[in-house]
């Protein structure tokens, strides 16, 4: 009988998850980051029918998993149709969460879902109201599969007039997915404009582009956001966070796009090439989509200028809006901190953002946000810094290629000026960790590992006084 109770008792492991909703969700990417490493090492997974090996099949799943896209090899000539399935299904579950899915399984079996799983939930989606947790997963996963069902039929209408509809059928869903997910993997390598080319053969395309820039914002508003949208007929009114991101996701869609158009007449998004304005303005504006949480390129990234490459890592840094399939400090971050740095000029006690009042709480956590995410960038460019010097001898890349990898990565984006296929395996090594804390937030996975405890205690400390700037 002891045996037996001992074996009833939950392992080490499951009591460490238990004990806050955020540990559950970090090892869920483990956990699907593990299944498909397995997968993809298989020699089925790989067309030319050898394992691709245990490094390379990491990269990938996590790439995928975390949705970013960046590859060592071409996902459409290289994987078989097994590949590739596996593939799409890590990106599936990497963008709606392994959490999220779970729940929603509960729902259709009408089973009740345990309080450490509705929390988890609550967490993995960003939703205010627990509870409302298992409605907005409802929504979830209706909004995701109605619009990428619709997407994909769309964009293999269009492909189809390309290359038949047997081709098309597989390519435009899996580019349907792939865009709503946020994930930037695409099946284009097979085409004419070969392998690794992303959608530089669609670049005058305006049907796709649009539609993949359609599917690429949807997915990187919110969970919360869509789920506001669908209740604005009723209310006519949104809440405080969707102004937020929907305003801030506006404005930096038009800012990049203007940007892009003036400063890249070299690489046929400015008005200097011999493209029409109209065309000219929609690769501008699909390189301002896929900059800040897609990762697809209808632009050659290498060929981009330098204040092209930087400002695209702005966009990468910041990223989507919380709760979403896209990553980056998120959109609503950098409005918490812009609004700090107005508020602090402007003499206020307060911070005030489009007149509401920020509590210290957020703003702080905004700058540790902040803090935590450049440190990682720039720690682990110095680190690849190393690992790809000869590189940056013979001076194949530049310093800033690798902080464009580099933030990419962190920011589950997917684009790279620097050819992720051609850097060493040791970089790819550095970057499989980076893709992780990317995609789960690396304020979340330090606040979950930490052994926090919110201590309320009546001692007074004196005040400290320093200089500051």
């Amino acid at each position: 009988m002891a045996i037996i109770r001992k074996s009833q008792q939950p392992s080490l492991l499951m009591r460490w998850a238990n004990a806050r909703p955020g540990r559950m969700i970090i090892l869920s990417f483990l956990l699907v980051i593990a299944v498909g490493t397995s997968l993809l090492a298989l020699p089925p997974a790989s067309a030319s029918g050898r394992s691709i090996g245990l490094l390379q099949a990491l990269f990938t799943a996590t790439s995928a998993t975390c949705v970013t896209g960046l590859v060592t090899v071409d996902t459409a000539t290289h994987w078989s149709l097994f590949g590739k399935i596996v593939i799409l299904v890590l990106i599936q579950t990497g963008g709606l969460g392994l959490v999220t899915i779970t729940s929603f399984f509960y729902i259709l079996m009408r089973r009740k879902a345990t309080l450490r799983t509705l929390l988890a939930t609550q967490e993995s989606t960003a939703s205010f109201n627990f509870s409302d947790v298992l409605q907005l997963v409802r929504k979830i996963v209706l909004i995701t599969f109605s619009l990428e069902v619709a997407g994909g039929l769309l964009l293999s209408w269009r492909l189809a007039l390309l290359l038949g509809w047997p081709r098309a059928l597989g390519k435009g869903f899996f580019l349907s997915v792939s865009a709503f997910c946020n994930a930037g993997f695409d099946l284009m390598g097979d085409t004419s404009s070969g392998p690794f080319s992303s959608l530089l053969s669609l670049r005058d395309d305006p049907l796709i582009l649009l539609t993949l820039a359609v599917l690429v914002i949807l997915g990187g508003l919110g969970f919360v956001v869509w789920s506001d949208l669908l209740m604005w007929p009723r209310q006519r009114k949104l809440n405080f966070h969707s102004k937020v991101v929907l305003s801030l996701t506006g404005a930096l869609l038009v800012l990049g796009t203007i940007f892009f158009y003036a400063a890249e007449p070299a690489a046929s998004l400015g008005p200097a090439n011999s493209q029409s304005v109209g065309t000219s303005l929609l690769s501008a504006f699909f390189q301002s989509t896929t900059s800040r949480t897609a990762g697809f390129a209808a632009t050659d990234q290498a060929g981009l200028t330098d204040s092209s490459k930087l400002f695209t890592i702005l966009l990468m840094f910041v990223g989507a809006a919380p709760g979403s399939t896209g990553g980056g400090i998120k959109i609503t971050t950098l409005a918490i901190v812009v609004a700090t740095i107005i508020s602090d000029v402007q003499g206020r006690d307060n911070i005030i953002m489009m007149r509401h009042r920020l509590t210290r709480e957020t703003f702080t956590r905004a700058y540790a946000l902040v803090g935590l995410a450049m440190g990682i960038v720039l720690g682990v460019t110095n680190q690849l810094s190393f690992t790809e010097r000869q590189a940056l001898q013979t001076m194949r890349l530049s310093l800033l290629d690798l902080l464009f990898e580099t933030t990419s990565a962190f920011a589950t984006v997917g684009l790279s000026s620097a050819e992720t296929q051609n850097l060493q395996p040791a970089t790819w090594a550095i970057l499989i960790p980076v893709m992780y804390l990317g995609r789960v937030g690396p304020a979340s996975f330090a606040i979950s590992l930490a052994m926090r405890h919110h201590n309320r205690t009546d001692q007074v400390y004196p005040e400290g006084r320093t200089l500051v700037g």
